[in-house]
């Protein structure tokens, strides 16, 4: 009986180290796959880490425009520009949506803030220091509505 019991532990112990070369084989297949998984995702960090930086290098090159708020005839007029062109466009822009008919070119017109300090209209609103949300008002330059 004890050969019996000895031949059925041989078997019994054969299959033990074939199930453990089986999970050996197949945690070997799962530290692969997890290494492929880690590189792949070090890729993903990669390209994601070059889209910030275009993203990035975007917004340096085209600022987000921001808003202006010009006061024409007594009425707000809001207007999203940017903040690093001239304000002429940004008057241009203002007495169109305005409806000003009359007078369109921007330099027959004063720009100036709240304080009543005239504004060079070729200059940008960076460059004037203007924040977005700032309110600015137009009007005729004195002498702008004479006869011809």
């Amino acid at each position: 009986m004890d050969e019996v019991r000895e031949h059925e532990l041989e078997q019994e112990l054969k299959r033990e180290f074939k199930r453990e070369e089986r999970t050996e084989h197949e945690l070997e297949k799962v530290h692969e796959l997890e290494h492929e998984l880690e590189q792949e995702l070090e890729e993903e960090h990669k390209r994601e880490e070059k889209i910030e930086h275009e993203i990035e290098a975007e917004r340096h090159h085209h600022p987000a425009p921001y808003e202006l708020v010009f006061i024409l005839n007594g009425e707000n007029i809001e207007l999203k520009v940017n903040q690093e062109a001239p304000l002429a466009h940004a008057v241009e822009k203002a007495l169109r949506e305005g409806g000003n008919s009359g007078r369109k070119d921007p330099f027959e017109w004063e720009l100036r803030d709240s304080s009543g300090k005239l504004l060079d209209m070729q200059k940008s609103a960076k460059e004037l220091g203007l924040a977005s949300g700032t309110r600015l008002y137009l009007s005729l330059r004195v002498g702008a509505g004479g006869c011809d």
